[in-house]
């Protein structure tokens, strides 16, 4: 300061000194017109510059930085990485118009700062997901695997890390086979697994049923997540057991020469054996022995891994002994137990065929089984003893027969034996609806022109009945619905109309017509249904046994005599005049003597603080304090009304017989006017209970 100069302005100014993100006050001063400066240095600022005496946590450096992050890299707990980040900040500032970017005297500059933190991988079940690139430090997510250990810069220095002492030996001796994941281990089992630190360690696998997971993936002895839970830590072990002798086979039989080896695909029966490694396996009696030639039950074959290994050949193998060598070929196979059927039939074709058709395959006569089953002898797949595909399939449609040489000589015409001919000939089958044709019904088919030929048909009984009018007698499908009745010659001449004569007559008269909107009809109800009114004819119907009885009450789908009746309803006879009316109800004798207790739960008063009671002991008394209790009340049993509400308990009457509302949820129903009480049975018995007459 010139002592002689005349200040005639000054500034006041203070410079800061910014130590990791925080400013320390270094020196304050005063600035003259004459640029001299006049300081007033800071004591603890100046201590801060030199090191003496400051925070530890103004001064520190920041840490080094640990190896970079990689996405999906395996990472343990307390492992720390170090991410790089850039972030971008954007300013505006002034400019001079008309340069470069300026826009009204302003531009944006755009400063790219380029930092590195640490971060350390969180300790127990969070470290899971530090190997996660879902979960990667610095992420949305990472907070969950990563604890932030602030910014670093240069490289950390990380020291050697002291291996753990190496755990005390087991006590069986060297060590056991390693550890292989998917093995089906037993419990009890032992294995071995090298650690990390340069020696071995000894684990036994957990007793059942806990020892399942043994080979799982996720339960790795020592290494997974959840090892604990199948394997036990038992020390560590050196060198290797002594191996033991060579298996002996104490229990199984020597059977000599070995049979054939396996082959997939080959057609195995009961009793066949094979030879695999060593062992002879025999095919299981049936049925199981179908499952021989199946993939996936090869002898001594497992599928699956770990925990989750099955053995599906146990269902079809049995293994009966060991062997060795080869058995001595046999002479050729020879047809003594199958009898010679001559000239060999036509081979198989994919066409309709009846019970007992023939056909032949490879020197072989198969003969069709009996119906249902000969539907699948003309399917493909069921080609006798021919289709790889199925191997087995065909003995569900065909029978071996026996066996046959060069072809069969040519019938002639077929032969109508007079013996099983019908007579006259029925109508030709023509098609229709599932009640075209009844069980019984007979139809003819024209099998040749010239001479004309017929044979006829009968249709089955219901259910199968509903066929006939589907499916012609001589088409595929057709012995479904029909069966051979026999040859005929000539046609039927027209009937009269349709008579009664045939149908047994109820001589107690007709039940109740038949209603649509009736509901509630149960096996064995019998209705009437008007077939003609002049004369006057009624047929009696009977509804059919569970499971079709409930369609016995679905209106007019299932109407008698309509397409689906068959499924409701059976024919049982012609029917005239009525049934006698029953008895009317007994009449209630005794009015007012009739009475019984009608409870029902209500809302009642309640003093505060007691059993059951909305308000709690501080809460003053008032019509809110409410608690529910059971109200009963002596009262007439009354006829049923439709305008009433009945809960359980509620009793009822039809003049002096009563009735009981039944409990929840059939009380639902006790209001229905469909479940009104009767005296005949009805699905009222669904929601009352028949109760004794009233006094």
């Amino acid at each position: 300061r010139n002592r002689n100069h005349k200040v005639t302005s000054r500034s006041h100014f203070f410079v800061a000194f910014v130590l990791r993100g925080q400013s320390q006050l270094i020196y304050e001063g005063i600035h003259t017109h004459r640029d001299d400066v006049m300081f007033k240095i800071h004591p603890v600022a100046l201590a801060a510059l030199c090191g003496l005496g400051s925070p530890s946590s103004l001064l520190a450096s920041a840490a080094g930085c640990h190896p970079a992050y990689v996405p999906g890299a395996p990472y343990a707990a307390k492992q720390t990485v170090s991410v790089t980040k850039s972030t971008k900040t954007t300013t505006t500032v002034r400019c001079a118009i008309r340069t470069t970017g300026c826009n009204g005297g302003f531009k944006t500059e755009t400063k790219t700062t380029t930092t590195k933190r640490n971060y350390e991988c969180k300790s127990g079940m969070a470290s899971a997901w530090c190997s996660q690139s879902g979960f990667a430090p610095g992420g949305v997510h990472g907070g969950s695997a990563w604890n932030d250990k602030g910014s670093c810069t240069g490289t950390a220095k990380i020291p050697s890390p002291t291996p753990p002492p190496t755990p005390a030996l087991w006590n069986g001796g060297g060590c056991p086979a390693a550890f292989a994941a998917g093995t089906s281990y037993d419990a009890a089992d032992v294995v071995s697994v090298r650690t990390s630190a340069g020696y071995t360690m000894v684990y036994q696998c957990a007793a059942e049923p806990q020892n399942q997971y043994c080979g799982s993936s996720g339960f790795e002895p020592g290494t997974s997540q959840y090892w604990e839970q199948a394997w036990t830590s038992l020390g560590s072990c050196t060198g290797t057991i002594a191996p033991t002798s060579s298996p002996v086979f104490v229990s199984l039989v020597n059977e000599g020469g070995c049979p054939s080896e396996y082959a997939a695909g080959e057609g195995y029966e009961a009793g066949d054996k094979i030879a695999k490694d060593g062992l002879v396996y025999k095919c299981k009696a049936a049925p199981l022995d179908r499952h021989c030639s199946q993939a996936g039950y090869e002898p001594g074959t497992s599928i699956g891994f770990g925990a989750y290994i099955v053995e599906h050949w146990k269902e079809a193998w049995d293994v009966v002994g060991y062997c060795s060598g080869t058995i001595a070929p046999t002479t050729s196979p020879d047809f003594v137990s199958l009898p010679n059927l001559g000239g060999c039939p036509a081979d198989w074709a994919s066409k309709p065929y009846e019970e007992g058709d023939l056909v032949h395959s490879l020197g072989l006569v198969f003969k069709c089984n009996a119906w249902p089953l000969s539907g699948h002898c003309g399917q493909a797949g069921y080609e006798p003893n021919t289709d790889p595909a199925t191997p087995d399939a065909w003995k569900a449609a065909w029978t071996l027969a026996g066996y046959c040489s060069g072809n069969m000589v040519p019938t002639g015409s077929p032969n109508f034996d007079p013996a099983n001919s019908v007579g006259v000939c029925p109508e030709e089958w023509s098609p229709g609806s599932n009640v075209k044709y009844e069980e019984g019904d007979m139809v003819s088919v024209t099998v040749s022109r010239i001479p004309v030929r017929k044979v006829a048909y009968r249709c089955r009984a219901w259910p199968y009945s509903g066929h006939c009018g589907q499916y012609s007698p001589t088409q595929y499908g057709g012995n479904q619905g029909w069966t051979f009745a026999g040859s005929c010659d000539g046609s039927i001449g027209p009937t009269a109309s349709p008579a009664f004569d045939d149908l047994a007559v109820d001589a107690s008269g007709c039940p109740d017509e038949w209603k649509p909107y009736r509901r509630g009809y149960e096996a064995g109800d019998r209705v009437s249904y008007s077939v003609s009114k002049a004369p006057m004819r009624k047929i009696v119907f009977k509804c059919r046994d569970w499971p079709n009885t409930g369609y016995c009450s679905q209106g007019a789908a299932y109407e008698p005599t309509t397409q689906y009746a068959n499924m409701a309803w059976a024919l049982v006879g012609a029917c005239s005049g009525s049934i006698a009316p029953t008895s009317s109800p007994v009449q209630y004798a005794n009015p007012g003597t009739c009475r019984y207790e009608r409870c029902r739960l209500k809302d009642v008063q309640c003093a505060p603080g007691s059993a059951g009671c909305s308000c709690g002991a501080t809460t003053p008394a008032g019509p809110n304090c409410l608690k529910e209790e059971r109200v009963c009340v002596t009262t007439n049993v009354d006829t049923w009304k439709k305008s009433a509400s009945y809960a359980a308990g509620d009793v009822v009457r039809i003049g002096a017989a009563r009735f009981r509302c039944k409990t929840w949820p059939e009380e639902l129903w006790c209001s229905n006017e469909s479940y009104r009480p009767e005296i005949e049975k009805g699905i009222w018995r669904h929601a009352w209970i028949k109760m004794d007459d009233c006094p």
